[in-house]
C-alpha cells in the first residue's frame, strides 16, 4: 500500500518569466500614445528590455540584493584603497542597463533628439527594466543627471567630455554619475551643507563629510560646497564635479556602506572629502539653482520607476491568481480578487498616463517648448510625490495577493515592497515635495497643469464615462481652491490632500482622454475605477 505524498508542488504556482512588455497591454498602449508615429520603430527595443527584465534582470536581482557589494578598505599591504566589491551579478545588471540596452545612451542619441523622443524613449526604456531591478537604476539615473547638468551649464568643453563618458557603451570605461548632497546637518534642508570649497592654484578644492551617497564609487560626482565668501543657505553653494580617477586615498575616503532595508544592490555609503580636487561648475552662486535641475530629473526617474514598481505589483498578482486555486476555482475568478487585481491595474495605468505626461513634456521642453517647460515644473513634484505612495501601497498588495509566498524572500514580491519603501524618500520627502508645490502654485505655475487637465475632459465625450468626468473636475477644483487658499498664507495643512487631489485628477482626465474612442476598453475602466475612493490604495485619507 502506497503512502501518501507529503508535497504536491503542483498547487503552488510558478514564477511568470515571460516578457513583461508581451504580457503587459497598460504599458504597450501608453507607450504608443506617448510616442504616436515613432512607436512602432521604438517598440522593438521596448520589447527587447521587457523580456531581459522579466527573465535575466530578475535572476540577476535576486543574487544581488542577497549578495551584497562590500567595502574593501585597505589592500593586504594595509594601504587604503577604498574599493567596493560586487558580485558577477550586479556588473551584470550594469552591462544590460548602460552597454546592451542603453538606458542612458538613448537620451543623448542624436537621432532621437532629432525626432524629440530621446526622453520617451530613454524613460520607457527604464520603465520596462525597473520591473526587473531597481537597484542599478538609482545610478543610471544619476549618471543621466550629471550629463544634464554638464549640458545645461553653457561650457560646451565640459559637456562634451561629460555626455562621452556617462553614454559609455560596449568595450568602452565605465563612466557612471552621482550625486552627493546629503550631509548630517542637513538633508531636505540643503542650505545646511557644511561641505567648504577652497580654490587652490591649481584648481578647487573640497572639505566635508557627505551622509548618504549612493552610487559611492561613481567616476563622475557632482557635489554642493560653500566658498569661505558664499551666502549664508542655498544662496551661498557652487556645484562641483568630482572626478573619481583624480583622487587619492588621501582625499576621497569611504567610510562605510550604508546597511538599506531595500535597493540593497547598491551601495550607498558614507564619504569624507579632505582637500579633494574639484572643478567648479557654472559660477560660486549658482550651484544650487544647477543641482535642482540634477533633483528634478531624479525625481522624474523616481516616478518612472515608481509606476515600474505599480506595474511589476500588478503582473505578480495576476500571474499568481491566474494559477493558483482556492474553494473550488482560480482565485482570478473569485469577484473580490477580481476586483484587486482589476484596481492594481488601474493605479498603474494611471501612474503610467501621468508620468508619460511629464516625460513628453520634458522632451518638448528641451526644445524649446515654454508651455511644455511650465507643464512640467508642475508635474515633476506632484508625479514623484504621488505616484512613490501608490507604489509602496501597491507592492503590499502584491505581497498579500500572494499570501504567505509572497512574504517569503523566494518570491520577487518581498523584494519589491522592501525596494518600493525609498520611492517616497529619496529626492524630497512627501511632505517636501507637497511644498515644493505649494511654492508652485503661489507663483500660478499650476495654471498649466490645470489648463492641460481641463483639455483633456473637454476631449472626453462618452456618455457611459460622465460619472468620472464629474469625479474627476471636482478633484481638480477642489484642489484648486485649497491651493488658492494656501497661497494666500493660509497653513499648508491641506498641502497633502491638494496635491492627492490633484494628482488624481489629472490622470482620470489623461485616461478619460484616451479612452474617447473605446470608453469600454482599458483607460475608461482605469479612469472610472480611480475616481471611487476604494480604489485610493491606502490613500483615501488624503482625499478631500
Amino acid at each position: 500500500m502506497s503512502s501518501p505524498t507529503p508535497h504536491t508542488p503542483h498547487h503552488v504556482p510558478s514564477l511568470d518569466r515571460s516578457s513583461f512588455w508581451e504580457r503587459d497591454p497598460v504599458l504597450r498602449r501608453a507607450a504608443a500614445r506617448a510616442l504616436g508615429k515613432e512607436y512602432d520603430a521604438v517598440a522593438p527595443a521596448l520589447a527587447a528590455v521587457g523580456a531581459v527584465a522579466a527573465d535575466e534582470c530578475d535572476r540577476l536581482a535576486a543574487d544581488a540584493d542577497r549578495e551584497l557589494p562590500w567595502l574593501r578598505s585597505h589592500d593586504p599591504s594595509g594601504r587604503r584603497i577604498d574599493e567596493v566589491v560586487y558580485h558577477p551579478s550586479y556588473r551584470r545588471l550594469e552591462e544590460l542597463a548602460y552597454r546592451e540596452h542603453r538606458l542612458v545612451g538613448a537620451k543623448y542619441d542624436p537621432a532621437l533628439r532629432g525626432k524629440k523622443i530621446a526622453q520617451r524613449v530613454g524613460f520607457l526604456k527604464t520603465l520596462a527594466f525597473s520591473m526587473g531591478e531597481a537597484g542599478v537604476l538609482c545610478p543610471v539615473c544619476m549618471t543621466d543627471g550629471v550629463g544634464r547638468v554638464a549640458e545645461a551649464s553653457g561650457d560646451k568643453a565640459l559637456a562634451a567630455e561629460v555626455v562621452k563618458r556617462v553614454t559609455f557603451g560596449p568595450g568602452q570605461p565605465r563612466g557612471t554619475g552621482a550625486m552627493f548632497l546629503t550631509e548630517k546637518a542637513g538633508g531636505s534642508d540643503v542650505g545646511a551643507t557644511e561641505t567648504v570649497a577652497r580654490e587652490a592654484s591649481d584648481g578647487w578644492r573640497l572639505t566635508g563629510a557627505k551622509w548618504f551617497c549612493s552610487n559611492v564609487d561613481a567616476e563622475l560626482i557632482l557635489a554642493l560646497a560653500r566658498a569661505p565668501s558664499g551666502a549664508p543657505g542655498t544662496a551661498g553653494l557652487g556645484l562641483f564635479l568630482i572626478d573619481r580617477a583624480k583622487q587619492t586615498s588621501a582625499t576621497f575616503q569611504i567610510e562605510r556602506l550604508k546597511p538599506k532595508l531595500g535597493t540593497r544592490s547598491m551601495p550607498t555609503g558614507e564619504v569624507l572629502l579632505i582637500d579633494a580636487p574639484a572643478r567648479l561648475v557654472g559660477s560660486l552662486d549658482t550651484g544650487f539653482k544647477q543641482m535642482a535641475g540634477m533633483l528634478n530629473t531624479s525625481r522624474l526617474y523616481n516616478a518612472v520607476v515608481s509606476t515600474g514598481a505599480i506595474g511589476r505589483s500588478w503582473l505578480e498578482a495576476e500571474a499568481w491568481s491566474a494559477q493558483r486555486r482556492t474553494f473550488g476555482k482560480k482565485v482570478a475568478e473569485h469577484p473580490l480578487a477580481r476586483e484587486t487585481l482589476d484596481g492594481l491595474r488601474a493605479e498603474y495605468a494611471g501612474a503610467a498616463a501621468i508620468v508619460l505626461e511629464a516625460v513628453t513634456a520634458m522632451d518638448l521642453g528641451d526644445h524649446g517648448d515654454a508651455q511644455a517647460n511650465g507643464r512640467l515644473r508642475a508635474l515633476t513634484p506632484l508625479v514623484k510625490l504621488f505616484t512613490g505612495k501608490v507604489a509602496v501601497a501597491a507592492a503590499s498588495e502584491a505581497v498579500e495577493a500572494l499570501g504567505g509566498c509572497g512574504y517569503m524572500e523566494d518570491w520577487p514580491t518581498a523584494r519589491l515592497l522592501r525596494d518600493a519603501q525609498v520611492l517616497p524618500i529619496w529626492e524630497g520627502t512627501t511632505n517636501v515635495l507637497a511644498l515644493d508645490l505649494l511654492r508652485v502654485a503661489r507663483g500660478g505655475g499650476l495654471d498649466p497643469l490645470y489648463a492641460r487637465a481641463g483639455a483633456a475632459l473637454e476631449a472626453s465625450t462618452a456618455a457611459g464615462l460622465g460619472l468620472a468626468r464629474d469625479a474627476a473636475q471636482k478633484s481638480l477644483a477642489w484642489s484648486r481652491q485649497a491651493y488658492g487658499e494656501m497661497a494666500k498664507g493660509g497653513a499648508p495643512t491641506d498641502g497633502r490632500r491638494a496635491a492627492f487631489a490633484l494628482a488624481r485628477g489629472v490622470q482620470t482626465a489623461l485616461l478619460l482622454e484616451a479612452a474617447e474612442g473605446e470608453p469600454d476598453g482599458l483607460e475608461g475602466d482605469a479612469g472610472r475605477r480611480l475616481t471611487r475612493e476604494s480604489h485610493a490604495w491606502g490613500l483615501a485619507w488624503g482625499s478631500p
